[in-house]
């Protein structure tokens, strides 16, 4: 397993997170897979992620999907640290999802709930924004944290 400050660092530089421009079809876009652990105490689980690690797929990320299988996510990864004031949108992303803004070390830092927005432009849609810098974010389908009783503190891990 590697941590998520390994993989990160072997990525290309991002300038966009999960905020779709409107350029690029999410139909263009493909995503690889990989098994992400969660550990918090006694409580783990497992997810199939797909990985967000390039611009166009950063845009993209979830939009225009109708579902999310139920232990399914996608793992956004930057190669340096996003600031605070980088958030994400759900700009033509219809699922109800929660974020999980993760640290260089591997920790969620924070969960946010976010809410589908349906605008017709992502201005109009609101942002969700850590509390702190972070190296990698996770949505998954909303609840999917509580359900499983994990949070802000859990490590994750990355399998590829």
């Amino acid at each position: 397993m590697t941590t998520l400050r390994g993989a990160a660092a072997t990525l290309a530089a991002v300038v966009a997170a999960c905020a779709p421009t409107g350029t690029i079809s999410p139909s263009e876009v493909t995503f690889d897979t990989a098994v992400l652990w969660l550990l918090q105490g006694a409580d783990s689980a497992r997810l199939l992620v797909e990985i967000a690690e390039a611009r166009p797929q950063h845009e993209v990320g979830l939009a225009g999907r109708a579902d999310l299988p139920p232990d399914n996510g996608m793992l956004f990864l930057f190669s340096t640290p996003r600031s605070p004031d980088d958030g994400f949108w759900m700009w033509r992303t219809p699922i109800p999802l929660d974020l999980a803004f993760i640290d260089a070390s591997g920790t969620i830092r924070q969960v946010v709930s976010m809410d589908p927005c349906t605008a017709r432009t992502q201005d109009e849609c609101p942002g969700y924004f850590p509390d702190a810098a972070y190296t990698a974010a996770l949505e998954v389908n909303r609840g999917w944290f509580a359900r499983r009783g994990l949070g802000a503190g859990a490590s994750v891990r990355l399998e590829r």
